[in-house]
């Protein structure tokens, strides 16, 4: 009996030390502690971190005053666009490539595409999709990762080149006097929240449907859904009138946006977490359904520098997109990581690899733009890029930016150009088959 009793004793303190070894092990200790306490009382300190946003006291206010746009190529274009409070930069940045030929061609002092007339369409094709995503995964428990990816955010108002491209090809465009902005299109966070709203609720519907009603029940999902957006957004025209000419959408599209969207560009990526002079596909990235997803090519930044320096040289804009969170005076219209001092000033290293931020979700695609311009130096390499913004005229410089040669390297994401600007050797590597990518993805 005694030793049993010794044995659980034991046993017991044994079990003690255990745990107390894996809670000091894991644990923030009051020892490691204050060791901190001693190492940071011999730092010095700034009394203005603690009565002003950090980021203003680090800004180097020289620095950021400094702008220089100059440019060895630059595409001439007239006025600058503003998407407001919506998340319409890759519509924008897209419609802002052409703009300038319609302004030229037909002697405009300042023209405007209708981002509206996209939008809506673009909210009801991306609507359209989800829907059918939905009937596709319906036998599937909610909890699944697919379903559950589906309904945290059935759709949003960001997207990229590829859905432009496929808007204006299957519908067209007008221009901005014809369809107008609203307030819900300059301001459109409650009305995408009813969207979504009425898809949550079709697309719990659509799973309990009989077969022989699923159609209809999409049909009507979707038809409240548009009567939402015609009453926020207007009603999209069959056919208009423009200094004399008649249009429909479609006609008005050929006549100013030239070419095909889907077969003369290609979308490059600077992603280098994955292997270079491949082909990728992200899955679910489509808003028409008939579609195809967005495709890139994904290549080393150097390569991206040539072929945007290429298309600048031919005075034709290119559409890209970057972290516009990161070493930003937006305001003023400068993008560089010179401007605020993180290690010398607040003493805290912040210096990652590109490719590390990438794997992180530390930077990621935040915004697009029209590139307009690059100076070059001596050696033929890009000192600093100025691009089109659409958040109005008075941000920046005129409502353009300038980003220098490092800055733009390092949160570079998405390019698209003119195949013709890519040698015979990419342009092979473009028709391979790509690899898909899970549309949760990190970053895509």
């Amino acid at each position: 009996m005694k030793k049993s009793f010794l044995f659980l004793l034991l046993s017991f303190a044994w079990v003690g030390c255990v745990r107390n070894a894996r809670s000091e092990k894991g644990v923030l200790t009051a020892a490691l502690l204050e060791s901190f306490r001693a190492e940071e009382a011999l730092l010095p300190k700034d009394s203005a971190f603690l009565h002003r946003d950090l980021y203003d006291v680090l800004l180097d206010s020289a620095a950021a005053a400094t702008l220089d746009t100059s440019c060895t190529f630059r595409v001439p274009t007239r006025g600058i666009t503003d998407q407001m409070r919506s998340g319409r930069c890759w519509l924008f940045s897209t419609l802002n490539l052409f703009r300038s030929g319609v302004i030229f061609d037909q002697d405009l002092d300042d023209f405007e595409f209708s981002e509206t007339y996209g939008q809506l369409y673009d909210i009801l094709e991306k609507s359209n999709r989800w829907m059918e995503d939905v009937i596709k995964y319906r036998r599937q428990p909610l909890s699944s990762r697919r379903n559950n990816y589906l309904f945290k955010k059935p759709i949003g108002d960001g997207g990229h080149f590829v859905n432009a491209a496929l808007v204006l090809s299957k519908y067209g465009i007008v221009p901005q006097e014809v369809m107008p902005e609203r307030f819900s299109s300059t301001d459109n966070a409650r009305m995408m929240r009813l969207v979504l709203t009425l898809l949550r609720k079709y697309g719990m519907e659509l799973r309990r449907a009989p077969a022989n009603r699923i159609q209809a029940t999409k049909e009507a999902g979707l038809k409240e859904i548009y009567h939402l957006l015609t009453q926020t957004l207007g009603t999209p025209p069959q056919a208009f009138s423009w200094r004399g000419q008649t249009y429909t959408p479609l006609s008005f599209r050929e006549r100013f946006i030239p070419g095909d969207l889907q077969l003369d560009y290609v979308m490059l990526m600077n992603d280098p977490t994955r292997p270079y002079y491949k082909m990728y596909e992200v899955e679910h990235s489509r808003n028409c359904y008939e579609g195809d997803n967005w495709t890139f090519l994904n290549l080393p930044v150097e390569e991206l520098e040539d072929l945007g320096i290429a298309s600048l040289k031919d005075s034709v804009m290119f559409y890209f997109s970057c972290d516009t969170y990161h070493g930003d005076e937006s305001a003023a219209g400068k993008y560089s990581d010179d401007l605020r001092d993180f290690s010398g000033r607040l003493g805290v290293d912040i210096s990652m690899t590109k490719k590390d931020m990438v794997a992180s979700g530390e930077i990621y695609s935040v915004h697009a733009m029209a590139m307009a311009g690059v100076k070059l130096d001596a050696g033929g390499k890009p000192v600093r890029w100025v691009a089109e913004n659409s958040y109005g005229a008075e941000r920046g410089f005129g409502g353009f930016i300038v980003m220098d040669a490092p800055w733009f390297r390092t949160y570079l994401f998405r390019m698209v150009v003119e195949k013709r600007f890519l040698s015979d050797k990419l342009l092979e590597i473009t028709r391979a088959k790509p690899k898909k990518i899970p549309a949760w993805n990190l970053n895509y």
